[in-house]
């Protein structure tokens, strides 16, 4: 089992091993990674992982209580990277209800667990701090392309820096923030 997001940094994002191997994606992180830890926390599957295509199951792993969407996380490995269906319900438009509850991003630095609501905020700032971009607002795409792309290392500054938890070489603080990382996940997951 991988034990910290720490070790799943070095393993699969990092490692010289990898040699030229691609880092294996996110659904290996939601699967490798993920899945267990949240089963820790609810004690049950979800009821849908990475539903890529599904249009009316929002998120990456999500939540179904009595036949109703209860929870939805969305997932980026390494680069955020949304399709024009996404961007357009998720960034463009300010109905709430058609959000992902909650974002994890994993990069090399580090790891997030966030609201929509602030990977959104940040996400746009990002996308604004690129010269030449700082009025830059997100506007309705054309189907088959995507929003502006950008890597969750990117992202991890304009966050809340209560929500980023740092990569961690040494193992007894890769321990440590992992702790504080399952605390967070759990305060997402639950609310």
């Amino acid at each position: 089992m991988i034990e910290t997001y720490s070790s799943y940094i070095d393993t699969y994002l990092v490692q010289p091993g990898r040699e030229n191997r691609p880092v294996p994606g996110e659904h290996h992180f939601v699967s490798a990674y993920l899945v267990p830890r949240i089963f820790e926390i609810r004690g049950k599957v979800p009821e849908y992982i990475n539903p890529d295509g599904t249009k009316s199951i929002v998120g990456d792993v999500v939540y179904y209580d009595a036949g109703k969407h209860q929870h939805g996380l969305e997932v980026k490995l390494g680069t955020v990277r949304l399709t024009s269906g996404e961007f357009n319900s998720w960034i463009v438009s300010m109905k709430t209800s058609g959000w992902p509850d909650s974002f994890i991003g994993i990069g090399h630095k580090g790891i997030t667990v966030c609201s929509w609501r602030e990977f959104r905020r940040a996400y746009i700032a990002l996308v604004r701090s690129k010269k030449g971009n700082e009025k830059w607002t997100p506007q309705e795409l054309e189907p088959k392309k995507y929003g502006p792309i950008r890597q969750v290392d990117g992202l991890l500054p304009h966050l809340d820096q209560s929500v980023v938890f740092q990569y961690e070489s040494e193992p007894h603080l890769a321990v440590s923030a992992e702790a504080e990382f399952s605390k967070s996940l759990r305060s997402a997951i639950d609310s």
